[in-house]
């Protein structure tokens, strides 16, 4: 049994064996009369060969009985029947199947036997079949005809011995291109009328009369590929079908531009989609829609029930429409293409509307964070003044002087971070000398165990106390959180004329997986998630200065903050520091995430 299955199996793979047995078959046939015995035979043998290259239906189907008593009904018919005529027209069908067969072979390999069927049938059609019908037996043609008929069984035999296809596949087993196949057909129809219309007009011979029809046929086709292709000037005719293919009443293009009207007057999502579905119906047949994207999201619907709806799921979105009548299958397709672009569309609406809310989400909660870390910030000056209040050895008139110098610092800055929540648009940056400055962070930072070492000799540098306050504050935060874990870290603070601000720690170094993303992005930690570092840096590149780690090492762990304008002007030569001016600062930084306004403080100063 398994054998007898694997010869079935090579039998089926060189399928051109059964195709060129069967051509044989056929030829014999009508050489042994049609109306004979035997021809009756030869051609029913002849049928079943070319099931056995040809199935019509599949492999896996049973046939019932009324099927095969109507098989038996038309092939015992068909074979009683049996003519020169009736055998032509059978032969013209044959020969628009092989036909049809041949565009979809593969390879060239695959083809040729196909092709030289084609030369068989067509001219066993017009040689043999045709004259043998209209009982033409002039010396030429008999000669012809006999000639045909000695060479035709060579060449059914050629086509048994072609080299089996290599691209073989068997799920392309019986496909046939319908399409080709009609044109084929409707060719040698046209072209055989054509011979007899000249005929019997003009009473012309029999060959006279095919050679000007094949002309004519070859002058339309030519004229016909001519005009497929698109030319200057005019739509091809390939265009003009496709269109007509495309079209349900309306034009494809011209949906397809109303509904890109309809997503870009409408932006909701839903009445978007409520409001392209109500369109169909001034498509044939549509009479009302039902449609919901999601298992329970509303339900949206328009018009009434039909006597016949079809469902249309596309990308979570199902709709059923409702037909006045049981549309066609060519309609169904096409609604069903109409309806997964316009569910394609909805998405993109939905996930932009989706989008949208994200990034509003992620705004709030980054000025939630930028406020939060000012806060914190405050909290930790708070914290710094409250510890030099609780040391015995406090001088009273010293606490008095540090209190009414900070304090009020305080209170601004929190009425700043209040300023924020109000506007969120605007940060105010308060332009105040370097050296006040450095005297209020030392004075904050009192009793810290944190050495301050500045060089401001005959400095007159001006310096944005926002930007300053927060990357000191957040520097220091970390370094002391770090010395909670290893007390004999110690802590440094320099700044320099150029106001360059240099905070530096003797711990262990940043992990290098940790000093990668390090100011770029949050860093979750144990003390946080790492936006005060995050917010100081973006702040700084706001205002035209830069925060970064410059040393990563076991005991020499610095990151400094200082004028983008040194960085850029590092190659003059001369080595000195560059003072910003806060217009230029602007200007140079690029697009800033947020607007900022520098404000000069006259007050500053104790």
């Amino acid at each position: 049994m398994n054998g007898f299955r694997a010869r079935m199996a090579d039998l089926l793979q060189r399928r051109q064996i059964l195709l060129s047995a069967s051509l044989l078959v056929l030829v014999a046939g009508f050489a042994s009369d049609p109306s004979s015995e035997v021809g009756r035979y030869l051609i029913l043998v002849h049928f079943g060969l070319f099931l056995l290259w040809q199935p019509m239906v599949h492999t896996s189907h049973r046939l019932a009985r009324l099927d095969l008593v109507l098989l038996f009904a038309v092939l015992s018919g068909f074979v009683l029947a049996m003519s020169p005529g009736l055998l032509a027209a059978w032969v013209m069908v044959l020969t628009a199947v092989i036909g049809g067969r041949s565009f979809v072979a593969i390879s060239v390999a695959g083809r040729m036997p196909y092709v030289l069927a084609l030369a068989l049938l067509v001219l066993f059609l017009v040689l043999v079949l045709v004259p043998e019908a209209l009982d033409l037996h002039s010396g030429e043609i008999a000669l012809l005809s006999g000639a045909t008929q000695l060479g035709l069984p060579l060449l059914a035999l050629v086509i048994a011995f072609l080299p089996v296809e290599s691209e073989f596949d068997p799920r392309t087993l019986g496909g046939i291109d319908v399409i080709s196949a009609l044109m084929i057909f409707l060719v040698l129809a046209v072209t055989l009328l054509g011979t007899l219309a000249l005929m019997q007009v003009r009473s012309m011979p029999y060959f006279q009369s095919l050679a000007l029809a094949l002309i004519g046929i070859a002058a339309g086709l030519l004229l016909l590929a001519w005009a497929w292709q698109p030319r200057l000037g005019h739509a091809s005719l390939g265009l003009q079908l496709s269109r007509r293919l495309l079209s349900t009443g309306l034009s494809f293009e011209d949906w397809l531009h109303e509904l890109s009207s309809i997503a870009q007057a409408i932006g909701e999502p839903d009445e978007f989609l409520a409001a392209a579905l109500q369109d169909l119906e001034r498509f044939p047949g549509v009479v009302g829609a039902r449609w919901q994207y999601r298992p329970g999201d509303t339900v949206g619907s328009f018009g009434r029930e039909g006597k016949h709806s079809e469902v249309f799921e596309h990308g979570g979105l199902r709709v059923e429409l409702a037909f006045r009548g049981r549309p066609g299958e060519s309609l169904v397709w096409h609604y069903d293409l109409m309806l997964l672009v316009l569910a394609r569309f909805y998405r993109e609406k939905r996930q932009t509307r989706e989008l949208q809310l994200r990034s509003f989400e992620e705004a709030v909660h980054e000025t939630g964070a930028r406020l939060t870390h000012d806060v914190k910030n405050l909290l930790q000056t708070l914290h710094a003044l409250c510890f030099v209040a609780t040391r015995r050895e406090a001088d009273a008139d010293a606490l008095q002087r540090l209190f009414r110098s900070q304090l009020p610092q305080i209170a601004a800055r929190l009425e700043n971070t209040l300023e924020k929540l109000r506007r969120p648009g605007d940060e105010v940056l308060t332009e105040v000398d370097a050296t006040d400055w450095w005297r209020d962070a030392c004075a904050r930072y009192e009793g810290q165990r944190i050495r301050f070492i500045a060089d401001l000799d005959g400095a007159d540098a001006s310096l944005p106390r926002e930007v300053y306050d927060g990357c000191l504050d957040n520097l220091l935060h970390n370094a002391i959180a770090k010395r909670r874990l290893s007390p004999e870290i110690t802590i440094g603070v320099a700044l320099d004329a150029g106001t360059r601000l240099r905070v530096s720690d003797s711990g262990r170094a940043i992990e290098p997986t940790i000093a990668r993303h390090l100011l770029q992005q949050p860093m979750q930690s144990d003390q946080g998630f790492g936006m005060g570092l995050y917010q100081a840096r973006r702040l700084a590149e706001a205002a035209g200065y830069r925060l970064e780690l410059v040393s990563n090492e076991d005991g020499a762990v610095a990151l400094e903050l200082y004028p983008a304008l040194i960085a850029d002007d590092a190659g003059d030569g001369d080595g000195a520091a560059v003072v910003p001016n806060p217009s230029r600062r602007l200007t140079r930084s690029g697009p800033l995430p947020f607007s900022t306004k520098v404000v000069s403080d006259a007050n500053s100063k104790d």
